[in-house]
């Protein structure tokens, strides 16, 4: 197989003639294949054919949730989900199928034809075993052969004897099925944590759908920047990655001698151990102040203890009254008020830290300007990005609150940012 992806990681091209067209990491254009999207990014529309007549609609709730497709050639399918975001049903052309479910992990379905529970590897999403029937009298077990991610290649019967097997592309999509004598047994697990719908060709990956086609989400990632820059990928690397909550890939490191790569300096790594799992029960909020501050700690920058949501009131309004240092304490000799600023949540500080260093990435220039002491800087709008104290010189112990809708980003000579801080 060979590939070409943009420098966000959209695939391009992938053993075919022609590129894709993408923008705003949005796939527009792949073959005879055009794609529409919502204000929101979800994918809602695929045309392909001559004159694009063949189309494939998707339908979604108020929390972006894939509840409807209708397909090309007239088939519709439908989806329900619990609180939790769990898809608990599916109906299709009539017939329902339920699924339950163990915390994020899929343990069974049923339907008025069948039966199936699912058993993994502790600790995992790793399947170990596929019970076909109900009950202890007329379940009959067959077992899972993986590869080095935990996607099913084989499935085998008590006798070692092979029922189902399947060879995939480096982006999941199946390019060969095989089936044992007898019955065809279908085996629905894909990627870790994803779950095949013939109907519509897509996995169900928990809190997104996946198009193994294209390799790519059809919504963007419900943890936003946390997530990634390209909120469409399904991780960096699917040959050595996995995503098995639809939220944010990871890689395993290895813990066998010979597993790393040699002279490999990425960091990615293929082992035949378990892959590490994102942490679930981490906010978006958390996630982006755990990365604000790795930023933060590994550029020496001072955003974080002058400009973040996690300084206090009192020092944050200090600064404005007589020019305390935030991180410090320590008060300027001229005890004059300083304006002072900080972001509303980690979130946005973390869009405005990514907008400010991806500019040449998006085709902008990296700077907007220089500030008065010939530092590059860049400043841009973001809406609600925070609030400022300035001087107050009529009651100096009461400076004035305002909302500001800006930031700034300054840059050292070496092109290092150095601070972040919102402005109006």
């Amino acid at each position: 197989e060979s590939f070409a992806h943009d420098p966000a990681g959209n695939l391009l091209m992938h053993d075919r003639p022609g590129p894709s067209t993408v923008k705003g990491n949005r796939l527009l254009i792949q073959g005879d294949r055009h794609y529409d999207y919502d204000a929101f990014g979800n994918l809602i529309r695929e045309r392909r054919g001559t004159g694009q007549t063949l189309v494939t609609e998707y339908r979604y709730d108020g929390q972006h949730r894939l509840v409807g497709v209708t397909t090309a050639d007239g088939r519709s399918a439908s989806y329900r989900y619990d609180a939790f975001g769990r898809r608990i049903s599916k109906t299709v052309d009539g017939k329902t199928t339920e699924f339950f479910w163990q915390g994020d992990h899929l343990i069974a379905e049923s339907s008025r034809e069948h039966y199936r529970s699912y058993v993994y590897e502790p600790g995992t999403f790793r399947p170990l075993a596929m019970l076909d029937g109900k009950g202890p009298d007329q379940a009959c077990p067959f077992y899972y052969q993986l590869d080095h991610l935990g996607t099913p290649q084989e499935l085998t019967d008590y006798s070692g004897d092979i029922v189902w097997s399947a060879t995939y592309n480096a982006y999941g999509q199946v390019t060969r099925l095989a089936f044992g004598g007898g019955e065809q047994l279908e085996q629905p697990l894909r990627f870790q944590g994803q779950y095949f719908d013939a109907e519509s060709g897509l996995h169900y990956n928990r809190h997104r759908y996946y198009d193994p086609e294209v390799g790519r989400y059809l919504t963007p990632d419900p943890i936003k920047l946390a997530g990634g820059l390209n909120q469409y990928q399904y991780t960096p690397n699917p040959t050595g990655w996995v995503d098995p909550l639809g939220l944010s890939g990871s890689c395993p490191p290895p813990n066998k001698l010979g597993c790393g790569a040699p002279d490999d300096t990425t960091g990615a790594r293929v082992d035949e151990g378990e892959p590490a799992l994102p942490k679930p029960k981490l906010s978006a909020a958390e996630l982006a102040k755990k990365e604000v501050k790795r930023l933060n700690d590994s550029q020496g920058m001072h955003m974080v203890g002058k400009h973040s949501p996690a300084v206090p009131d009192a020092k944050w309004k200090q600064r404005a009254i007589d020019g305390t240092d935030p991180i410090t304490g320590r008060r300027p000799r001229h005890q004059r008020g300083n304006p002072s600023s900080r972001f509303s949540s980690w979130e946005l500080m973390l869009e405005a830290y990514t907008l400010a260093t991806t500019r040449t990435e998006r085709g902008l220039s990296r700077f907007t300007g220089k500030d008065g002491e010939d530092n590059n800087i860049v400043r841009m709008r973001l809406p609600g990005a925070g609030e400022g104290y300035i001087p107050n010189t009529r009651s100096k112990e009461n400076p004035r609150l305002i909302k500001l809708d800006g930031f700034e980003m300054k840059f050292d000579d070496a092109g290092v940012p150095f601070t972040l801080y919102p402005i109006k």
